[in-house]
Formats: C-alpha cells, structure tokens, sequence
C-alpha cells in the first residue's frame, strides 16, 4: 500500500468525479474544463477527451455494460454518449443532475428548477416529472437490481419503484439534507452521507437504519463502495477516510490537503482508489 498518491494533472481547475471501467482498464474523469476524460490503467495515460458540455462536467453515472455513460454540468445540460467511442447520443436541457439505471432502460435527471424527471434512456424522451418531494433534490442513485431509485433531498431519503416512480418507501434519520447516496455491491444494503455529518447503512427494501457513523468531518462527503461491498471511502475535507462496512470502523485516512475532496471510486481489482479534487487533480493510491 502507498499512501504518496500518483498525481495526474486532469482538468485544470476542479477535478469534480472519477470511475473505473468494471474491465479495470481504464479510469474516466470529468472536471470544470468542461472535459470528460479517460486513462488507461495501470499506466495512467490520457487516452481520449470527450467535448460537448460548455461548462463543469460534474457527474459520471455508467449503465452496467458501460456501453453508455450519462454526464451532467454546470452549464445545465445532461448528456447521453457511447463509450468509450464519445459519441454524444442526446442532450437533455435545463437538468442539473442525472443518472441512468443499469440497464440504461431508466435516466432520471435532476431539473434546474428542482423537478425530478424520469426519461427514457435510450431515447431521451421524457416519461414523467415531479415536484421536489421535500424542499430540495441533492442526490439520485438506482439499486443494483435496477428496481428502485433513491432519491435524496432535504428531507428522508425517498424509494421509488420502477418504472413507474411511485413512492416504495422512504429511510428516515439523517437530520438534514442528504450529500450522497450508493448502493452496496451487497444488494441488500444503500449507503448515504448527510450533511449532519453521519454515514448511514441502510436495509434496501425495509428502509431499516444498519449503523450509523459519525464522520467527525466536512465536506460534499462523496462516497463509494470496494468492489467487495466490504468497505466504503468518503471524501472529506482534507482526507479520504477509508472505513470498513457497514460498521464503520477506520481502515486507513488518506490526506489531502484541500478543502474541495470530490469523487472517489475503487478500481474492481480493488487495487486502486482514485478522487477528484479543487486543484484540478486526480490522485490514484495503490492500495494492499
């Protein structure tokens, strides 16, 4: 394990989230340069540049073929595109946030305007919208199975059934507004990070609390799973903690000495881990 991490000099300004491809070949970022980029792995070598948003690239969601990858920016337009070819297939305006199902059957987006809007993922089409459920939206994440959609506001987090989007359920505890949400390899588990400043482990289909962690951290605490479900890594201010799942405890802290932490993703070997950051950077540590 090396905790001097390889720096790679992505998009100038903010670095805003990364993903490893499941073939553990390649490692995909987006950032304020208004790129999406890709790099070969293990080398790390820029491979490819996606252009089309005008603005901050700042979120990548894959179908689990990773034939599709969906991207959502500042410059209020959500993108469709092949991959890894970067062929942009449809834009969607005025959505701020999105994210597409496994079998890409399903794109949900978050509108400018807080709407939460269901489409059809290989067409663009739009299926239904809805109101802002509480005060706000802030995050979205499908299970594994691709039967439900989580979404997170201001309020609990809210389950709904595909596809029609009905309301399954909701898991309640997080105080305040909800910063990220991901499913567990283990379909049976979602994991949260809330603005309070707690890490939540939640049953899927019950809404039952599992544990919940004290981060004793800021930040947007953007969070992932290791590929074997057994342990997440949450970005904080300054650091990466990297906890066992679901009971918390520290494994190792990776420093990172800025306020702005982003994405983080684990290569599906479990070799690496990889975050975006406010100097523009992605950093990759080789893990045991």
């Amino acid at each position: 394990m090396s905790t001097t991490p390889l720096l790679l000099d992505a998009h100038g300004k903010h670095a805003q989230a990364v993903h490893f491809t499941r073939d553990g070949k390649r490692l995909v970022s987006c950032g304020q340069d208004a790129k999406v980029r890709v790099w070969s792995v293990p080398g790390f070598k820029a491979e490819r540049a996606f252009d089309g948003h005008e603005k901050s690239v700042n979120s990548l969601s894959f179908t689990a073929d990773e034939k599709r990858l969906v991207t959502a920016g500042s410059d209020g337009c959500a993108k469709l595109w092949s991959f890894p070819q970067g062929k942009c297939q449809f834009s969607l305006e005025k959505q701020a946030r999105a994210a597409i199902g496994p079998d890409g059957s399903h794109l949900v987006t978050i509108s400018t305007k807080g709407e939460l809007v269901l489409w059809d993922g290989d067409r663009g089409t739009q299926r239904k919208s809805f109101g802002p459920f509480d005060k706000r939206h802030l995050a979205l994440a499908f299970a594994q199975n691709g039967l439900f959609l989580f979404v997170g506001g201001t309020g609990p987090i809210y389950r709904l059934s595909l596809p029609d989007c009905t309301v399954d359920g909701t898991h309640k505890g997080h105080q305040i507004g909800i910063a990220c949400l991901r499913a567990s390899p283990n379909p049976a588990i979602l994991a949260s990070t809330g603005m309070d400043g707690t890490l939540r482990f939640w049953t899927v289909v019950g809404g039952d609390e599992v544990t919940c962690v004290p981060l004793k951290a800021t930040g947007l605490l953007q969070l992932a799973f290791a590929p074997d479900g057994r342990s997440v890594a949450v970005a904080t201010d300054g650091a990466i903690l990297h906890l066992s799942a679901p009971d918390g405890q520290l494994i190792e802290r990776y420093d990172v000495p800025l306020k702005g932490v982003y994405g983080v993703a684990f290569s599906p070997d479990g070799r690496y881990l990889a975050n975006a950051a406010a100097d523009g950077r992605v950093r990759v540590w080789e893990l045991a």
